[in-house]
């Protein structure tokens, strides 16, 4: 229990180097503290400037802040420290944008303090908060996402599932696989599927059909009983999930949804490539959370699970060539390399897996048709392997010359070091042993613009190659990257800034569109491969409403559940651009995310409505019916 609470406030000004934190410390124990330094973690973070009000100085290093009251405070039990922290990095918008978690140092002791929700005036509250309407339930199917062709013509009453009684073993195993997903997905439901006759089931006949694509399907409902058409495996599978959807709808809400007694669908994904992206360096999920997480994408038929390895705060995959990665890299909190980042701040926060779990996690993925793209955050986004292996830096170079727009300090790794890329060659060696995949994701996003500007090292590899500015600079390790993948016969992903500073040769390079949604169609008219995830409408991090007591950040915006379905990743797009819009994908960023029940609120129904954004055209899309269903749709 904890001895001490902070409690925060926001006092906005038009002018940001006048908004100001104003702070309270109180005792809350049975015991006088003295000569003790306050820690706090904060997305809303002090800039360097920042003026002090009864406090005689602070540090900071990205969002961890470390305060020293004045000379001689003591601090009785029941009574308060009040001080203010004036020069802010930008407004607070909502109750988790002040401090996260703190704690009190006093002789060397550790001691936790209890943040409460940053408070503000009134008049920046508007009230609202995350909405899902009841919906309207159209055709009393519940399927997710909703398929391009449903014809509908009666229900069929008292059918709780369907009977399999011939059919090929490939075809059982594979119902018997969607079986155990809506197990794993919904424990207290009946299976969907069963081998042996019984008592009000609908018989399910199987047939492959050549015509079809291989992710396509087609069910026909007719007599009390239904035959699936598929193209493919993939379209076997998909066609049994929305069976088993169908069938869950029914036993969880009978008056709104039905088996059908006549019925056709026909049905088969609008793009390949359906992602859903997890940061798991801000904070980590362990590998259970991640199989469901998979389970979830596999229900809603998304088959692209982009992992995001590694940033600042934390490195989260094995490397055998460089074990200190994942425990010094992987750990942040007091007496580690790293200071507490977003959480936990006054215990030792961890957290990596190993190659045996990523084997494991990427096998299970393989089974439910998802893909699993690695992403090693590079060359920004680097602290936890600098603070890691500090000769990967120009020694030369001047400390905190630059800061990424997270606050770190000389984050990047630095393009005119050989031993730059013997480590990426090392690195990506493993990372390709592990994900079959066809892509690596090399991050190259967010470099700060004066990076590496003040590197001796690089200051002559500018010289020596004529690039005029840090973008190029970039480009020109994206192409060394690039130079690394294909000998492991990878290619090469990564953020819209990859495109920068001249860019690299678009050819066979996928870039994710994230900065705005004109984005998407620039990177197109360039040549590239496009996959469309604009943070105004697909980060799922971003707050669901203006209200101040609604989580989530707010730089770009608010994405309502509504707004974040009602979306149309190919609108302004032009008929002969060179790229081509692959596919759509949600991005789950963890700043806010400490535990899972934020998790769901923030990321559900969201992450469903990418999906049926990915799955359905834009036509056969119907909000209503979508938020009828969504109170059924699985979490983690």
């Amino acid at each position: 229990m904890s001895n001490f609470v902070l409690d925060s406030y926001f006092q906005p000004s038009d002018d940001l180097a006048h908004a100001r934190f104003d702070l309270a410390l109180t005792n809350t124990g049975s015991k006088t503290v003295s000569s003790f330094s306050l820690a706090f973690t904060s997305v809303t973070r002090a800039v360097n400037s920042a003026t002090l009000k009864n406090a005689a100085g602070f540090s900071r290093v990205a969002n961890f802040h470390e305060i020293t009251p004045p000379d001689g405070l003591v601090l009785q039990p029941g009574e308060t420290w009040s001080f203010s922290i004036q020069g802010l990095s930008h407004p607070g918008r909502h109750r988790l944008d002040g401090p996260k978690s703190a704690y009190l140092t006093t002789s060397g002791a550790i001691h936790d303090v209890q943040c409460t929700d940053l408070e503000a005036p009134a008049e920046l509250d508007t009230g609202e908060r995350k909405q899902v309407p009841e919906g309207q339930v159209d055709t009393p199917l519940h399927i997710v996402p909703w398929p391009q062709s449903v014809e509908f013509s009666g229900q069929k009453s008292g059918l709780a599932a369907f009977l399999i009684d011939s059919g090929t073993t490939i075809e059982k195993s594979a119902a018997a696989k969607i079986n155990a997903l809506s197990k794993r997905l919904f424990s207290a439901a009946p299976y969907p599927f069963r081998f042996a006759p019984g008592a009000d089931l609908m018989p399910l006949t199987f047939e492959s059909d050549q015509a079809l694509p291989e992710d396509g399907y087609r069910l026909q409902f007719k007599s009390a009983a239904v035959a699936i058409s598929y193209g493919g495996s993939v379209g076997l599978d998909y066609g049994l999930t929305a069976l088993a959807q169908m069938a869950f709808g029914a036993y969880s809400d009978p008056v709104s949804y039905c088996l059908p007694a006549d019925a056709h669908i026909e049905d088969a994904p609008r793009f390949s490539w359906r992602g859903t992206h997890l940061d798991v360096s801000r904070h980590f999920r362990g590998p259970k959370d991640i199989l469901r997480l998979l389970d979830i994408l596999a229900w809603a038929r998304m088959n692209i699970f982009q992992w995001h390895l590694t940033d600042d705060e934390g490195w989260r995959l094995e490397i055998k060539a460089y074990p200190e990665l994942t425990v010094s890299g992987a750990r942040r909190g007091p007496g580690c390399q790293q200071v507490a980042q977003l959480g936990y701040a006054s215990e030792v926060y961890e957290g990596a897996y190993t190659q045996d779990d990523v084997r494991d996690i990427v096998a299970h993925a393989t089974s439910l048709n998802i893909d699993v793209l690695p992403e090693i955050d590079v060359p920004g986004h680097s602290t936890a392997i600098l603070k890691t292996y500090p000769h990967l830096g120009d020694q030369a170079e001047p400390p905190e010359s630059y800061h990424s727009v997270q606050g770190y300090p000389n984050n990047a790794l630095n393009p005119a070091m050989e031993e730059t890329y013997a480590f990426l060659e090392k690195v990506f060696a493993e990372v390709a042993s592990l994900f079959p995949c066809d892509y690596i994701h090399i991050g190259g996003d967010e470099v700060d613009t004066k990076a590496w500007l003040t590197s001796p090292r690089t200051q002559r590899l500018m010289e020596e190659h004529g690039l005029k500015d840090t973008m190029e600079v970039q480009a020109y390790f994206m192409g060394r990257v690039r130079d690394i993948l294909r000998k492991f016969g990878k290619k090469l992903a990564g953020w819209d800034e990859v495109s920068h500073g001249g860019g690299i040769d678009p050819d066979g390079v996928l870039l994710m569109a994230w900065q705005k949604p004109e984005v998407t169609r620039e990177l197109i008219d360039q040549g590239y491969q496009v996959i469309c995830t604009p943070g105004q409408h697909y980060y799922l991090d971003m707050a669901q409403a203006s209200g101040w007591q609604e989580p989530g950040a707010s730089w770009a915006g608010v994405s309502t559940p509504e707004s974040a379905y009602g979306y149309e990743a190919s609108d302004g797009l032009s008929a002969s651009g060179p790229g081509a819009l692959v596919g759509v994908q949600a991005c789950i960023w963890c700043e806010h995310m400490v535990d899972n029940c934020v998790f769901n609120h923030m990321v559900f129904p969201r992450l469903y409505a990418v999906a049926e954004a990915g799955w359905t055209h834009p036509e056969n899309k119907n909000w209503p019916r979508f938020a009828a269903s969504s109170k059924f749709f699985p979490e983690l």
